[in-house]
């Protein structure tokens, strides 16, 4: 799998990222720090201690690491729920942190395939 396919996989945006970063060894170098960042950890630890303020400030950062990284796919939920977060609406939050873990796992999964390519 190369970089564009994966991201294809992944419903990311990788126009944007090769207007940005040129070279797809550089997206690649890039999209794979994503498997080391903790943010979906504390977003997790977070929601599981029902802290709003600690999952929120986690799914922000989340959803920044995703637009710098051109993940659309897992943007929009990683969006859904930071706002649901920042109103302190935990209710509201836990109904879309299953579609954020599907949307995260199948962004991992496609990363793990690139990185093994």
């Amino acid at each position: 799998m190369n970089v564009k396919e994966c991201y294809e996989a992944i419903g990311g945006d990788y126009e944007s990222m090769k207007q940005r970063f040129l070279k797809d060894d550089r997206i690649q170098r890039f999209a794979l720090m994503f498997l080391k960042d903790g943010s979906m950890d504390d977003l997790r630890a977070g929601m599981r201690e029902n802290d709003c303020e600690k999952a929120f400030l986690a799914a922000h950062t989340l959803k920044g690491v995703c637009l710098n990284l051109g993940l659309t796919g897992l943007l929009a939920p990683v969006s859904g729920i930071t706002e649901e977060l920042r109103d302190g609406s935990y209710e509201g939050a836990s109904k879309l942190m299953p579609l954020v873990e599907q949307s995260y796992e199948a962004v991992c999964e496609g990363l793990k395939e690139l990185e093994q390519s």
